[in-house]
């Protein structure tokens, strides 16, 4: 599983259609100083708005931290700050992750090594077990022949 989170790490980073286009508006607006502000404006704006509808988002139904993580993605692109940020809280997550997918690793090898040999997987009617002495007055075990 870790490996399949650091392949979809790994692609987000390259960079697909979005990125390019973009790295395309960025060099467009870069070409005149007031462009270039409105640009910077623009972002600061919008990110904003993200990070600050996130934080009402925490409190309401929502996706908060997808909110606030867009704003700071969006502010990340013109600060190098907000990029310092993103880089610290995803290498925090990963390693929470694997710190989890360890946890939850050693929770089945534990459970799958002291789980109880005799018993037979599977659903209760489908169980070919031997039936055991347990009789009841009327001669029968319980156990439905199969015919």
């Amino acid at each position: 599983m870790s490996s399949e989170l650091h392949e979809e790490i790994r692609r987000g980073e390259e960079g697909g259609r979005i990125h390019r286009a973009v790295l395309r508006v960025r060099a467009f607006s870069n070409r005149h100083p007031a462009l270039r502000v409105l640009h910077k404006g623009v972002v600061t704006v919008l990110g904003g708005v993200f990070v600050l509808l996130g934080i009402i988002m925490l409190v309401t139904p929502g996706p908060g931290w997808l909110a606030i993580f867009l704003g700071i993605g969006l502010w990340s692109t013109e600060f190098a700050w907000a990029h310092r940020l993103n880089q610290r809280v995803k290498r925090l997550a990963l390693n929470a992750w694997r710190w989890w997918s360890n946890i939850v690793s050693e929770w089945r090898l534990r459970r799958a090594r002291d789980k109880p040999h005799h018993l037979v997987q599977g659903p209760r009617h489908l169980r070919a077990t031997a039936p055991d002495s347990n009789e009841n007055s009327t001669g029968t075990t319980g156990f439905r022949s199969r015919s």
